[in-house]
Parts: structure tokens; C-alpha cells; sequence
């Protein structure tokens, strides 16, 4: 991976990622015990529920926080030692996002027994109730995320990433112990969210003035004007990352699903070394497309994406030689070995991608959100025809090719909007 250095040219930018990683550390092993425990203590089945509800819970996830969390990350990194300015902004994201996320919320729980029957599995329902709460919180605390990221107090981001991992991790613990009902295991997300709000809401309470300053209305606006031209766009990111396990589920069963999901979550985690990227240089791309410095940017992009690629070529090859044994280990059922193909796909379409996934979001750094809604709406589109041809034909393997084709697309649909909208190449 790249640890290049940023703008300033500073050691900053190499240690943030170092602690990134670390904690990207914490969400792999906390993501591998939890769909073991999950496959382990109770089934496949079991598994398949809880992930179609994980997919259901982050796509409402999206809508509730509203794209106000990249407003206020692109306000407050423009000008990260501004006090004044980061209070301003950081009052006024938060304010219209506790209201819009109470209203999201509410719509998931009343979409619960849609959904399910959506995807004739009657315990998505019961599961879905239980996670409602962690919505409302996850919400919020993304904002709360977004101001820290923003002001690169990314040591805290690290930390902050790896709490809610462990909670979630911590709370399947409890549910076990307790031998809970397996369609009750979402409520993980609401306990988790509800303690890393407590968390966070302290250590931002450190970095702003606790009073309104003026200008706080406009902020309002502003970012409410961006969240409706970005939100959609988030949605559309997470349904990405689900289209293959929610089509799964639409044409397969839950055991299907379960299946599937094992090399899926495999791939996110490794697919997470690059949002640990993405998400130390967004900061430093808002600031050098707040100023127009495209010769530094360009170098930054270039260094970025040539490092980037081959140390995921590098991990893209171990991980598929040892899947396999990896699989053995972590779980006694011989069905999770169909999961090897297409965990291969999976992890060919991350390669071709990855060296621009870590600059994905530089529309919305750019304040170009309609576009990069445009540029997601096209990798959706072509993600889901993909599925919906492949997935009756070869099964979970052609889900997963889907997938890889819609990664490479996005790579020439990113290159091409940035240069007409933004006016850099990449």
C-alpha cells in the first residue's frame, strides 16, 4: 500500500495511514469472527439473514446521514485549523442530520416486512427491528466521524473505526452467551452505535466552541443543498457493494447467501485497505482542489495509484492461494469451499480497480456531487445488469464477475467526469 506523502510534504500523511491500517487490522479479525461465530454457533442460515439485513441496514444508512457527512468533511478540511469555521460547520451538519435520521429510521422500521418478503426470508423482519436503533446512532456518528476526518485527526479516526468493530463483535458475545434467537443478532448494530456515540460525542465536543456562531443558518443550507445533490450517490455506493448478495437472494436461498457472503466479506476487508486510503486523502484533495494546485494533485494521484497497485496485486494473490485454507480453518462446513471462485473474481475486480479507488471521491471533494451521483448511478447500472444475466446462469460465481466488471468500468467513468468537471487528469 501507498503511504505517500502529502501536500505538505510532511511524515503526517505515512503515520495517519499506519494507524489506519491498524485499525483496518481490528475490522478484519472483528468481520472474519463474526460471520464464523455466527456460521459456528448457529448456520448458514442464520448467516445469510444477518447479511441481507446488514445490506438492508447500510443502504438506510446512506439516506439517514444524507450526504451531510461529506459536506461538513469537505467544509472543514479546506480550512482544518480554523476553530471558528469547524464549529460552525460541525453545528450546523449535525443539526438536520438528527432530524433526517429520526425520519429514515422510522422509514426502515415500517419497510421491515417488505423487504423480507422481498427476499422470502420472514426473520429479515424481526432482525431489521432490532437494528432500527443502530440506524438512528450510525447516522449521527458519521457525522460526528466526518468532523474528525476532516480536521485529519486521524489517529482518533483509527481508533474511533476500531470501537465500533469491537462493539459489534463484543455484543455478538453477549447474544451468544445469552443464546439469543438468531433473527435478534442485528441488534449488534444498535448497541454498538449507541457506545461509540457516547465516544465520539466527547472528543468532538474537545474541538469546537459550544455555542452557535453566526453564519449558522447559511451552513444549514449549504449543507442540505449538497446532501440532496450527494445523498443518492452514497445510497448507490452501498448498493453496490450489496447488488451481488441482495440479487443472490432474489434468485437463490438464504444457505446460497450465506455461502456467498463468506468470500465477500473476505474481499471487503481487503477491499478496506483502500478506503483506509480514500479516507486519509480526502482531506488532503479537498484542500488542493480548494486552491486549484492540479500540479500537486496530479503527483499525488500518480504516487498514490502506482504504489497502491502493486501492493494489492501483491495481497490479491496471496489471499486467493490461501482462501482455501483459510476456509478449512475457520470453518468445519465443506459448502463454504464453493466460495473460492468467486472470491477470486472478487478479488480481480479490486486489483483492476484499486489504484483509483483511494481518489474515488474526488467529485464531492471537488463540490461536484450531482456528478459523482452520475458516476455511481453508472457503476450501479452496469453492476446490476451484470448480476441479473449471470447470476440465474453460473449461480454466485457469475454474482461475483458482475461485481469485477462493474469495479473496472467505474475506473474509466471516474477518469472521464474528473476530467470534464474538475478540469484535472488522473
Amino acid at each position: 500500500m501507498s503511504t505517500a506523502h502529502d501536500a505538505d510534504g510532511s511524515a503526517k500523511f505515512r503515520s495517519d495511514v499506519v494507524w489506519n491500517f491498524a485499525s483496518l487490522v481490528v475490522l478484519g479479525v472483528s468481520g472474519v469472527a463474526l460471520n464464523v461465530l455466527i456460521g459456528l454457533h448457529w448456520d448458514e442460515a442464520t448467516l445469510g439473514v444477518f447479511n441481507q439485513t446488514l445490506a438492508a441496514y447500510t443502504l438506510f444508512s446512506q439516506a439517514a446521514v444524507g450526504g451531510i457527512n461529506l459536506s461538513a468533511l469537505r467544509a472543514i478540511a479546506e480550512k482544518p485549523g480554523d476553530r471558528g469555521r469547524l464549529s460552525v460547520v460541525a453545528w450546523s451538519s449535525l443539526a438536520p442530520t438528527v432530524v433526517l435520521a429520526a425520519v429514515v429510521t422510522l422509514v426502515y422500521w415500517l419497510a421491515r416486512h417488505p423487504l423480507a418478503a422481498m427476499l422470502d426470508s420472514p426473520a429479515v423482519a424481526e432482525a431489521i427491528a432490532w437494528s432500527a436503533p443502530g440506524l438512528f446512532f450510525f447516522a449521527i456518528n458519521k457525522v460526528l466521524m466526518s468532523i474528525v476526518n476532516g480536521a485529519r485527526r486521524m489517529r482518533a479516526f483509527a481508533i474511533f473505526t476500531s470501537i465500533r468493530y469491537l462493539g459489534i463483535l463484543v455484543a455478538l458475545l453477549v447474544a451468544m452467551k445469552l443464546a439469543m434467537p438468531s433473527a435478534q443478532l442485528a441488534y449488534v448494530f444498535s448497541a454498538s452505535e449507541a457506545f461509540l456515540f457516547g465516544v465520539l460525542a466527547f472528543e468532538v465536543g474537545r474541538l469546537i466552541d459550544w455555542r452557535i456562531a453566526s453564519g449558522f443558518g447559511g451552513w444549514v443550507r449549504e449543507h442540505i443543498v449538497y446532501g440532496a445533490k450527494s445523498v443518492f450517490s452514497g445510497v448507490l455506493l452501498e448498493l453496490n457493494a450489496k447488488v451481488d448478495i441482495w440479487m443472490i437472494g432474489m434468485f437463490m436461498s438464504d444457505k446460497s447467501v450465506g455461502i456467498y457472503t463468506f468470500a465477500a466479506m473476505i474481499a471487503e476487508g481487503v477491499y478496506q485497505l483502500l478506503v483506509v486510503l480514500q479516507n486519509n486523502y480526502n482531506p488532503v484533495l479537498a484542500r488542493l482542489l480548494a486552491v486549484r494546485d492540479f500540479t500537486t494533485l496530479r503527483a499525488t494521484v500518480c504516487k498514490g495509484r502506482k504504489w497502491t497497485y502493486i501492493g494489492m496485486a501483491s495481497v490479491a494473490v496471496v489471499a486467493v492461494a490461501l482462501y482455501p485454507t483459510a476456509v478449512s480453518i475457520l470453518t468445519d462446513k465443506p459448502d463454504f469451499a464453493a466460495s473460492w471462485a468467486p472470491f477470486g473474481w472478487l478479488m480481480a475486480g479490486i486489483v483492476v480497480a484499486s489504484g483509483y479507488i483511494p481518489f474515488g471521491q474526488m467529485l464531492l471533494m471537488a463540490n461536484q456531487p450531482t456528478w459523482h451521483t452520475l458516476l455511481m448511478t453508472s457503476t450501479v447500472i452496469v453492476n446490476v445488469i451484470g448480476n441479473f444475466i449471470l447470476i440465474p446462469r453460473i449461480g454466485i460465481e457469475g454474482a461475483a464477475i458482475a461485481t469485477a466488471i462493474s469495479m473496472a468500468t467505474s475506473v474509466f467513468m471516474l477518469k472521464w467526469f474528473v476530467k470534464r468537471r474538475v478540469g484535472a487528469s488522473i
